[in-house]
């Protein structure tokens, strides 16, 4: 009996190939497949960004339709092509910037904007002729104030000027009319302040001698250089005092040697003064003016004094 081999050489066949395919699927690679293996591409990594959503593009007339969007605004503050940005809009702070620190030729900028601070000008303090001392007021107050002289150190113009109503520089009293002196020479001014620079310490109730020193100083420095206007002002100022004194019942006399050898009354030395002055000695007549002045001005406190004093009783 013969067998019939066909489905038997089949079956052995399949075998075969299942065995031979797991054998390689089981089989230790050797080292070239080995280091084949082991120099494949990494996986890739997992990407954690946010996606990115891209900008919608702006139509090319973007910027003809809103000019006031903040991306044109600032495209045109920065571009160098836009050349009238200043003229669309004036009142930016970028022009304003440019204009007030001198980097455009914007020469019309105070006729446009008149109020900028920068076109202002600080308006001027209107001088006074005389001040009204407050309480806690003093020389060196007074004369810093704008409307007076601006500057602490001419205060012994002050001091100068008040001599007959200031006994001491470092003493004033609230309800003093203090004159201030103006059409000063530089020399004046200067004669000043060195002596409030090198004067020394304020002491109340002390009349410094460095001071009674300026004075007389300053009062020949004056007389020696005065020029005919200036002699004619302090006529005129010696002559208003007297009139004052006479009304306030100040009868005073004077020596000196321009008008002889005996004292005499302060309108006939004024009238010495006026010829001095008309015989073209400004220094002389200036000098005898001022002394004048003076003595009517010392008169007229003492009557105050006197008229304000009270009764004493021994």
């Amino acid at each position: 009996m013969r067998m019939n081999t066909t489905p038997i050489r089949t079956l052995l066949a399949l075998v075969s190939i299942a065995a031979v395919a797991t054998g390689c699927v089981t089989a230790k690679p050797n080292e070239t497949e080995a280091g084949a293996a082991t120099a494949a591409a990494p996986a890739p990594a997992v990407s954690m960004a946010p996606a990115v959503v891209a900008a919608v593009d702006r139509p090319d007339d973007w910027c003809d339709r809103y000019p006031d969007s903040f991306e044109c605004e600032d495209a045109s503050a920065k571009a160098t092509t836009s050349d009238d940005w200043c003229a669309r809009y004036p009142d930016s702070f970028v022009c304003k910037e440019e204009v007030a620190s001198g980097q455009t030729s914007s020469e019309d900028w105070c006729a446009r904007y008149p109020d900028s601070f920068v076109c202002k000008d600080e308006a001027p303090v209107p001088a006074i002729s005389a001040y009204v001392v407050q309480a806690g007021d003093h020389l060196w107050g007074i004369a810093s104030q704008p409307k007076v002289y601006g500057d602490p150190y001419q205060w012994p113009l002050l001091f100068k000027r008040n001599r007959p109503d200031i006994n001491d520089a470092d003493l004033i009293y609230p309800g003093q009319m203090i004159q201030i002196e103006r059409d000063l020479s530089d020399f004046q001014v200067q004669e000043a302040i060195n002596h409030a620079r090198t004067r020394g310490a304020w002491a109340l109730g002390v009349v410094e001698g460095s001071d009674l020193r300026y004075l007389q100083a300053a009062g020949a420095s004056d007389a020696s250089n005065a020029t005919t206007e200036q002699a004619a002002a302090m006529i005129a100022q010696a002559g208003a005092e007297v009139k004052a004194a006479k009304a306030a019942s100040a009868v005073w006399r004077i020596l000196d040697p321009a008008i002889g050898g005996s004292a005499v009354p302060l309108d006939k030395a004024l009238k010495a003064a006026q010829k001095q002055l008309d015989a073209g000695d400004a220094p002389e007549a200036f000098r005898l003016a001022q002394r004048v002045s003076e003595s009517a001005q010392l008169g007229i406190a003492q009557a105050a004094q006197q008229a304000n004093a009270g009764p004493t009783y021994n």
